[in-house]
């Protein structure tokens, strides 16, 4: 089951909203009050997971017109909630089978799309509609899905500020991770628990007869019975959670609360996974999981690779993750397009409604930025490196640097590729790395990164890859020559490259001993194209043109293949 979209209508301060959530992975944002809350409670209102054991919910998630309506609305406005859902054979056989047999539609594709449209009116009356596949379902029909739907246990919520689920001793409240049983393992349970219920019964048998004899000494004379609880362990199991530190086991309770917060969270994602992963239940519907504020109690860099973890395994384990969050570091880099911008309009001062906030352009960071309270000027020379769709990097200072490598690696020269699944990006020169806080946040986004800079630039950035814990070769290196003039990547160059250019462009190489600084940085760039139109041009290089470059492609190779 997946979240396709969500139109709402006149419920607290989203009067006229509509969220599109592109892939698996979908993050909400917004500053305090923006409506992110409202969105999770319109999607619970439809998914309330009734049968779960141990209630995920800690209030409520009924709609009450009377105090849910927008304030400004007009008195006769109605609630309105629009779920659009896509399903599948495969995914969703227990939502499948029931929709044929219920809307008689013999002919369901094995990809299907809901439309569930919830309408509140006053006096909490309640009109629900349903179309599956463009087809307008009757009321018995309706009514029997949009029950389906909303006990089927399809959410899974953390909230990473409620502390997650407790059992409450008398010595204090413990965390447990609820274990979800598939149908075989409920089975196999069952049979356990019968050959043990037998043996408490022969236990509570002699029980019965002692406690018989002591209540015998009283006035009132009672019969006596012992009985086995039933149904001790139906869908799930609660387990105490310990981590082990240097073998040392420690109850979850007792490590701080970043790491209690996204262990809890990497529960919650097992359980989906594990419910969705039971092929033998007939009954399956895969969940949708729910996070609020992952990144919680977490330091900037943890957030940025928490966030990339969980955006992986969404992508992997083709369940849907709808986060809220206040950081810019857990947003989707690699489809802007599933981060979702909430704010609030202002009229005389005062907030109003709830809008959705267009980041559709190429600088889609700038809005989150300034809302989120990001100075979008440390992380626009990262535009590139932040929009990445790969997990691995190699972070060159400029484009042209990106299109030697690229070139390079499509020559198809043993020893001078890229490593598959490796994408080159280009940052915005050798200052933006010297931002070590959104640096770290750049290291933490991929699973794996190489950065290199012009040999210029060594010195300057040779203590900030100390404090990064950042090795020479290994993590880094720097680009060129030690040599007058070939600190750079165009050091690397052929010789018969640099004079061809250097021996026809000679009004441009006198440019560059001139005293106005514009002069002098317009011909060296000048230089810099020609320099690459002129290597480019010959398609038939061996590797031996190429010896400048071998270090570096060496280096590369290592990291991502180590």
């Amino acid at each position: 089951m997946k979240i396709d979209k969500l139109e709402i209508k006149n419920f607290r301060t989203l009067e006229n909203v509509i969220l599109t959530f592109g892939g698996y992975f979908a993050s909400i944002s917004g500053k305090n009050n923006a409506g992110k809350t409202s969105v999770i409670r319109c999607i619970r209102s439809l998914f309330k997971g009734q049968e779960r054991e141990f209630s995920i919910f800690d209030e409520e998630d009924s709609i009450s017109y009377t105090t849910a309506k927008t304030q400004w609305a007009s008195c006769s406005a109605v609630i309105e909630f629009g779920y659009f859902l896509n399903a599948s054979k495969d995914a969703d056989p227990g939502l499948y089978s029931f929709v044929k047999k219920i809307a008689e539609i013999d002919n369901l594709p094995d990809h299907f799309n809901l439309e569930v449209k919830v309408r509140i009116k006053e006096k909490e009356e309640k009109e629900i509609s349903i179309v599956i596949n463009e087809k307008i379902l009757e009321k018995y029909e309706t009514g029997e899905i949009y029950q389906r739907l909303s006990s089927s246990n399809i959410i899974f919520l953390h909230n990473s500020t409620g502390g997650g689920n407790k059992i409450y001793y008398p010595s204090g409240a413990r965390s447990f991770h609820e274990m979800m049983l598939s149908k075989d393992e409920k089975e196999d349970l069952k049979r356990e628990q019968e050959r043990i219920k037998k043996k408490v019964k022969k236990f509570a048998s002699e029980h019965r007869g002692g406690l018989s004899g002591l209540l015998g000494k009283l006035e009132d004379k009672y019969e006596v019975e012992l009985t086995v609880f039933d149904g001790l362990f139906r869908n799930s199991i609660p387990l105490g959670i310990n981590l082990k530190d240097k073998g040392l086991e420690v109850a979850l309770d007792d490590w701080g609360a970043g790491t209690q917060n996204r262990t809890q969270i990497m529960m919650s994602i097992l359980s989906a996974s594990r419910v969705k992963q039971q092929s033998n239940d007939e009954n399956r519907i895969t969940p949708i999981i729910i996070i609020e504020e992952p990144e919680s109690f977490l330091h900037p860099s943890a957030q940025a690779e928490f966030g990339r973890v969980i955006r992986g395994l969404a992508r992997e384990l083709e369940i849907q993750i709808i986060i809220t969050t206040h950081s810019p570091y857990m947003l989707c880099q690699e489809h802007p397009e599933s981060n979702v911008l909430l704010d609030r309009k202002l009229f005389r001062n005062r907030l109003k409604e709830t809008v959705v906030v267009d980041v559709s352009s190429n600088k889609w960071m700038e809005p989150f930025s300034d809302i989120l309270g990001l100075n979008h000027e440390a992380v626009e020379p990262w535009r590139d490196v932040v929009k990445a769709s790969r997990d691995n990097a190699v972070l060159v200072e400029g484009t042209i640097d990106k299109e030697y490598l690229e070139h390079i690696s499509s020559l198809g020269i043993k020893g001078f590729t890229i490593p598959e699944g490796v994408e080159v990006i280009a940052y915005g020169g050798k200052d933006a790395l010297k931002n070590s806080i959104m640096l770290k946040f750049v290291i933490e986004k991929f699973n794996r990164v190489y950065i290199t800079y012009d040999l210029d630039a060594k010195n300057e950035l040779h203590k900030i890859m100390m404090q990064l814990s950042l090795e020479v070769d290994n993590d880094h290196m720097a680009v060129g020559l030690n040599e007058e003039g070939k600190d750079c990547i165009e050091g690397l160059l052929p010789q018969n490259v640099l004079s061809n250019v250097y021996g026809s462009n000679t009004n441009i190489v006198m440019k560059l001993t001139s005293t106005d600084a514009n002069a002098r940085k317009s011909a060296k760039n000048e230089l810099k194209a020609k320099l690459l139109e002129e290597f480019k041009k010959n398609r038939s290089v061996a590797s031996a043109d190429l010896k400048g470059f071998k270090t570096l492609f060496a280096n590369i190779n290592k990291a991502f293949n180590s």
